[in-house]
């Protein structure tokens, strides 16, 4: 188990600063000895789509084949751009091959015309990750395993029942069917057009504050009845989401959702940068990796009013992401300070994940809203504050009330000390 754990941590961080460290080898060679190059539009298999030679030092004109439609047949995989700009083609001297850069396919493979898609994948391994945490914590907490399990298995399906509702409260209107009641339930359910066909099932809307808010309720009642302490069981529920989090953003990625406005912004439906200085400002100013600047290239007006325009846009997801991975690793380094209380670790999770969905919540452009005194409102950001004006309130009782024991008891901890044994005669 405790391999396990540290396999699947050591995985989950380095693929998401390997990926961040990813880089393009050059598409460049030389000039031939009698002066000329070649300048090649390659698709994604390899297929020469159109050649062009020129002579060196004399002007020549590089014009673009008509591009592909998609990759392969995929919808998902939509072409973006050439690997060189136009505005690049004066500079080119050698031979070069200039290839299609497609988006990432959110399919991992198809089993009878069905789509197993990354996300889906990508939230159970934040689960079972979750799990393994709570599994790993629960023996240094001296809870029983078989505790934990059983917890687990009813209340994660909860949450996620909870994750649905929590969307579908907000975006109701989306899933109404006029004058039948039985089609807009199956709707709610995962039914995608109302009808019960399990080839058109999925929980496309999940909002992660649902899932949350019910496994603490689902915690609180299973910890009583179990007769367990109630600030460990949310101290676990705390570690565990915001590692699980980690994974869910990058299903959000590859889904091209969660993410924030377009780069460089827009003058009514007019953007204000070219693509290449779009693509440029992620590429090079905020050295992101090729493949996820090329993933947050999105068609505007395809799936809602969120993408009006056609280009580039900031990937509010990783900036997540990564705040997520550095609250973590805070939450390790004060579950080892003897001060640091049992329930504090859920305390701080609520302040820290609230802080970074505010400020996440300023750029997203495709947040779950509702309206009161004809104001609109994110509902992420008010459920933020709650959570932040929660986490407070939990700390100073602990502090103040409860006082209940320190992680120093723990064994592994910095001050832990065993109790010494029992002389027996």
């Amino acid at each position: 188990m405790k391999k396990a754990i540290k396999i699947l941590g050591v995985f989950s961080l380095f693929l998401t600063i390997g990926l961040m460290l990813i880089g393009c080898a050059s598409n460049q060679t030389t000039a031939d000895p009698d002066g000329t190059f070649t300048v090649r539009f390659v698709d994604y298999d390899g297929t020469v789509l159109q050649t062009t030679t020129c002579t060196v030092g004399v002007s020549c004109a590089i014009v673009p084949p008509t591009a592909p439609v998609n990759r392969g047949g995929n919808s998902n995989r939509v072409f973006t751009h050439w690997s060189v700009f136009s505005t690049e083609y004066a500079s080119l001297n050698s031979d070069t091959d200039i290839e299609a850069v497609y988006t990432l396919d959110r399919a991992i493979f198809t089993i009878n015309g069905r789509a197993v898609v990354w996300y889906s994948v990508l939230i159970m391994a934040g689960i079972m990750t979750a799990f393994l945490i709570g599994m790993r914590e629960s023996k240094r907490l001296g809870i029983d395993g078989d505790v934990l399990i059983d917890g687990f298995l009813w209340i994660v399906p909860v949450a996620i029942l909870g994750a649905r509702l929590w969307y579908v409260a907000f975006e109701f209107n989306a899933f109404v069917v006029q004058g039948d009641i039985g089609a807009t339930l199956l709707k709610i359910l995962g039914f995608q057009n109302g009808r019960l066909n399990f080839a058109e099932f999925g929980l496309a809307g999940l909002a992660i504050h649902g899932a949350f808010f019910t496994a603490v309720i689902c915690a609180f009642f299973y910890s009583r009845k179990r007769k367990i302490n109630l600030l460990q069981v949310a101290d676990l529920v705390g570690a565990g989401f915001i590692v699980a989090q980690t994974f869910g953003r990058w299903g959000n990625f590859l889904n091209q959702e969660a993410h924030g406005g377009l780069v460089g912004g827009m003058t009514g439906l007019t953007a204000n940068w070219s693509l290449q200085q779009q693509y440029e400002f992620l590429r090079y100013t905020l050295h992101l990796p090729d493949f996820i600047v090329h993933n947050m290239y999105i068609i505007g007006n395809v799936f809602d009013a969120t993408e009006p325009v056609t280009g580039f846009y900031h990937p509010t997801f990783l900036y997540e992401l990564l705040l997520n991975w550095i609250g973590f690793f805070v939450i390790l380094v004060l579950r080892r300070i003897k001060w640091f209380r049992f329930g504090e670790m859920m305390a701080f999770y609520l302040v820290w994940y609230g802080a970074v969905r505010i400020f996440i919540e300023t750029m997203r452009t495709d947040p779950l809203v509702y309206h009161i005194f004809g104001v609109t409102v994110k509902a992420a950001t008010t459920t933020s504050v709650l959570m932040i004006l929660g986490g407070v309130a939990l700390s100073l009782a602990i502090r103040l009330w409860w006082k209940g024991e320190s992680y120093g008891t723990v064994p592994g901890h910095f001050v832990f000390r065993k109790k010494p044994q029992e002389i027996r005669g």
